[in-house]
């Protein structure tokens, strides 16, 4: 069939209006009504990775005076937060979904549209409460004893009690992960909580599940980075060469073939878990220093006077350096550090051979070792 060159032009734009229109198909879209909002404006930020780096504002919905408001997204699936006028809303959002938020006030709201979104709701409620019940309580115990001036054996024991009962916690969460959310957008929500030593073979094939369904997403990336931090942190892997300064500005390097075995430890002053551990660590380093075992401390700390008092208080006499950067320490974010504290347990060649002991376990642990 000919086509009349009149109806050639109709067709041609007919085929370009088409092309664009599918290219520039919203992803998704946010509406809802809030009376106690109106005239007023939200803002659309996308969650950051990166504590160092705050949220980005991606866009702005404008509130009528009826209070409600309506806006299509052209940008891809992640984490994001709705702000404005006292109202900050986390949203993870995917591909196609419309997410309907209302309700009388800006206390009393109800989320609809998005099973991401009720994903992370659940896991934000459920993380509230297993910490609560498993460490803050143990932190509201370690006040009332401290209070009651009570023994340092005592709070020693509480202490060593939040450290396990915190690392109870994290294998809630994870297992959270595996029996709830799938590979949701919401768990980018729960990637920074992830650890080497809590079923870490389950978070590689999350990762992996997650990269077949979503590969191009600016998500996907970041997960992958995650799990990678992990790896170079997981039982087997080769802890790699660390130099870092010490108190008086001289380089110390971790040098894993002069000992039998190393314990590198990170901890900070203002971590009451790591300087209670500092008994501990002195009484292992006492027994087994001269047959083999070395401790190779990393502090996380941001105030060098703070630091220093620590040092001399606690009596670390064992080698000890800072950058006085914090969690932002090159290591530390070469490692995906973001919480205290933690250690990792290497034999001469760098090997790792025990992440995250502490206590009864970490002293067991090296008993065991120097009787082989």
């Amino acid at each position: 069939m000919l086509i009349k060159p009149s109806q050639l032009i109709l067709v041609s734009v007919f085929v370009i209006f088409s092309n664009c229109s599918q290219k520039s198909e919203p992803v998704f879209s946010i509406s809802g009504t809030i009376p106690t909002l109106k005239n007023t404006t939200l803002y659309l930020s996308k969650q950051s990775e990166n504590s160092s780096i705050k949220n980005s504002v991606i866009d702005s919905l404008l509130v009528d005076e009826n209070g409600s408001f309506s806006t299509h997204f052209f940008i891809e699936p992640n984490l994001f937060t709705l702000v404005g006028d006292g109202v900050s809303i986390p949203l993870a959002i995917d591909k196609g979904q419309h997410i309907l938020i209302e309700g009388e006030s800006k206390d009393n709201l109800t989320i609809s549209g998005s099973i991401d979104t009720q994903l992370l709701q659940q896991y934000e409620a459920f993380r509230i409460e297993s910490l609560n019940r498993l460490v803050k309580s143990v932190r509201a115990e370690i006040k009332i004893k401290e209070n009651q001036n009570s023994s340092e054996e005592e709070i020693a024991k509480l202490r060593s009690l939040e450290v396990e009962n915190y690392n109870e916690h994290i294998k809630e969460l994870t297992n959270f992960v595996k029996t709830k959310m799938g590979t949701s957008i919401a768990i980018l929500a729960t990637a920074s909580r992830w650890k080497s030593d809590v079923d870490f073979e389950f978070l590689q094939k999350l990762v992996t599940n997650f990269e077949q369904k979503k590969p191009k997403l600016e998500s996907t990336t970041y997960l992958k980075s995650r799990i990678n931090q992990l790896k170079k942190s997981s039982i087997g892997s080769v802890f790699l060469d660390v130099s870092i300064s010490d108190k008086d500005g001289n380089n110390i390097v971790l040098t894993p073939e002069k000992a039998t075995y190393t314990l590198i430890d990170f901890w900070a002053s203002w971590c009451p878990p790591c300087r209670t551990e500092s008994g501990l660590l002195i009484n292992l380093y006492k027994t087994y220093g001269n047959k083999g075992f070395e401790i190779y401390g990393i502090s996380l700390d941001t105030n060098k006077e703070k630091w220093l008092f620590a040092l001399e208080k606690d009596q670390r006499n064992w080698p000890n350096g800072s950058t006085l950067e914090g969690f932002e320490t090159p290591i530390a974010i070469n490692y995906g550090i973001n919480s205290l504290p933690i250690n990792y347990l290497i034999d001469s060649s760098g090997k790792i051979i025990a992440v995250n002991l502490h206590g009864k376990k970490l002293e067991e642990k090296i008993d065991s070792l120097f009787k082989e």
